[in-house]
């Protein structure tokens, strides 16, 4: 069965040299213009981006900026005869480039930074409760998305069912960038930050896990094969990772790597794209292993460096993951050149479709997360102040924002959905994709801030600086004392010493 990593074979896209039929020199002007225009372009955004921030405009996310600033280059270059023919944009081309950028260069480092700057206790004691949402929850919203596309086929132009859940599963990945990058600036509630951040990490195995097996070439997968698969990818992903911090915290020690600030933070950037590169070479996912690795680092790859490197490691990772960020967004908006009138008719019913099935998943596993917590809070009375409020359900359910992975997905379906329909409707299914991403950046990312208002929670000044779900004085849970006698009787010894 094909994993839930992202490492697909392409196997629907011709070789690079056929899709370019052109000559080195061809090549190195077309490559040449496309740096030109997007680094324009990304200067532009920056700008932007500023004017819409020092301008207090929150209704208008900086991702959806960037958006608006891809789609504006991706209309230009193809009305132009730069990078080829004017209108002459190919998408089998677009396709493999928008997927390599994607996969290998941005991804690791926004997933590492959001690891490395994360709060551990706050992730670890809610994680179950992550856990219950990110993977019933998505299977829920699959199941539930996928019916009402049936349901409403007379209205679109998806008539197959495994078609049906394949876009399903490509739109219940709540995207951890879009995420990161829409709470990233506002400094939301703590519970709620951890709870959101969680699931847009951990969904991902389970929506890819089955989108990869429904488009597989075979698709011979079980039900019961495609459950088993996602615990096996989950905590594999999640034990590799580990075991590579492990890894190359033990290499800072021996090496004193970090007496040399400028290598230390190197080797710390340079770590993230392994990882995610031997992970999804070993058929695990990039994403969760990635996020693993990246908690475990920042807890104990600081103690080999001086606070002065830290810091500046720590900034370094947030500005690369900033232009990660925009990276991805602006090639998003690029694929405004292919949207069709049934790409739009088919996204507007899956924004619809899309908000029951979050319900579905939000709801009814954040009231189950609430009975658990009543009866842990009679052990552990910190509990009780950690209950997931109908405030936070909202704001969960608000949240749930799409971007460059359902997209990527979306250009990785193979021909078996034009067959299985009847007629083209890979691109379409593509439109919808880049329709739904957009209008939900627009209207939820441009509103988080006002309906955080208008709930009640609270946001920006209003969250203390550096502020956490429990007191040092809080009883800790099972999960966090049998972590702290781990970390002291085995990772700090082995990881720091007796310093």
């Amino acid at each position: 069965m094909a994993s839930a990593g992202y490492n697909s074979t392409w196997h629907h896209v011709e070789p690079l040299s056929l899709i370019c039929d052109a000559t080195s020199e061809t090549l190195d002007a077309w490559t040449r213009q496309y740096i030109l225009a997007f680094t324009g372009m990304a200067l532009l955004a920056l700008v932007a981006g500023h004017v819409v921030h020092i301008a207090h405009l929150s209704f208008l996310p900086e991702a959806l900026v960037s958006v608006a600033f891809g789609a504006l280059l991706g209309t230009i270059l193809y009305f132009s005869t730069w990078g080829g023919e004017s209108r002459g944009i190919d998408s089998d081309l677009e396709e493999v480039v928008f997927g390599f950028v994607l996969k290998y260069f941005c991804l690791p480092v926004i997933i590492f930074e959001s690891g490395w700057s994360l709060r551990l206790r706050d992730f670890v004691s809610q994680f179950g409760y992550i856990l219950l949402v990110a993977v019933l929850g998505t299977t829920v919203s699959i199941l539930v998305v996928a019916q009402l596309i049936m349901a409403t086929s007379d209205y679109h132009i998806i008539q197959d069912q495994k078609t049906a859940y394949a876009i399903a599963c490509l739109i219940s990945s709540t995207d951890p960038v879009a995420t990161l990058s829409t709470f990233g600036s506002l400094n939301v509630d703590p519970l709620l930050f951890i709870m959101v951040f969680g699931e847009s990490q951990i969904n991902d195995a389970v929506a890819i896990t089955i989108f990869q097996s429904l488009n597989s070439v075979k698709s011979s997968a079980s039900i019961r094969e495609m459950v088993l698969e996602v615990p096996v990818l989950l905590f594999g992903s999640a034990g590799l990772g580990l075991c590579l911090a492990v890894v190359f915290v033990i290499i800072f020690r021996i090496s004193r790597i970090g007496h040399s600030a400028s290598q230390a933070i190197l080797f710390i950037i340079v770590s993230c794209y392994f990882t995610y590169a031997l992970a999804e070479e070993v058929g695990m996912s990039g994403i969760i292993t990635v996020l693993f690795n990246s908690i475990l680092m920042g807890v104990y790859a600081p103690a080999h460096l001086s606070v002065e490197s830290t810091t500046l490691a720590s900034f370094l990772l947030k500005q690369l993951s900033s232009l990660a960020d925009m990276t991805i967004f602006m090639l998003c908006g690029m694929s405004v050149v292919f949207v069709t009138w049934e790409g739009l008719v088919l996204g507007s019913w899956l924004c619809l479709l899309c908000l029951v099935g979050r319900a579905a998943a939000i709801f009814p596993c954040c009231m189950i997360s609430n009975v658990i917590k009543h009866f842990v809070g009679k052990r552990l009375p910190a509990e009780r102040k950690n209950n997931i409020s109908w405030k936070h359900q909202f704001m969960m359910w608000h949240s749930g924002l799409r971007g460059g992975i359902s997209l990527l997905l979306a250009k990785e379906l193979g021909t078996w959905v034009d067959i299985g329909n009847g007629r083209d409707v890979k691109e379409q299914i593509v439109d919808a994709t880049f329709l739904l991403v957009c209008a939900y950046l627009l209207v939820f990312g441009g509103t988080t801030g006002m309906f955080l208002r208008l709930v009640g929670l609270p946001l920006g000044d209003q969250v203390p600086e550096g502020v956490s779900l429990y007191d040092a004085a809080d009883k800790p849970g099972f999960a966090w004392r049998g972590l702290d006698f781990f970390r002291a009787r085995l990772l700090k010894p082995l990881l720091i010493g007796n310093r």
